[in-house]
């Protein structure tokens, strides 16, 4: 793995929940740990599954490339079906 990069930087769990405009960061974690779930039990990652970190800092923080990120957000398919807009 390559050091930070200024061109593509490593993001952590805080920065990936900025990007994905989510509340929590908690939210990343699951994404995270659905996406392991998946790969554990042997099943195909699907468009909508969080891509691995690229990076881990001591052992267990996860960090990816923001390109990654970027890039896994614009492929991702809608958040599902919403109730009718008011």
């Amino acid at each position: 793995m390559q050091p930070d990069r200024d061109d593509d930087p490593l993001i952590d769990s805080e920065q990936v929940r900025q990007l994905l405009g989510v509340e929590k960061v908690d939210t990343v974690h699951l994404y995270l740990k659905r996406t392991r779930a998946r790969i554990k039990d042997n099943l195909p990652i699907r468009p909508q599954d969080m891509p691995l970190p690229d990076q881990l800092f001591g052992g267990r923080m996860p960090a990816w490339r923001r390109s990654t990120i970027t890039a896994w957000i614009s492929s991702r398919p809608g958040r599902g079906r919403r109730g009718p807009e008011k």
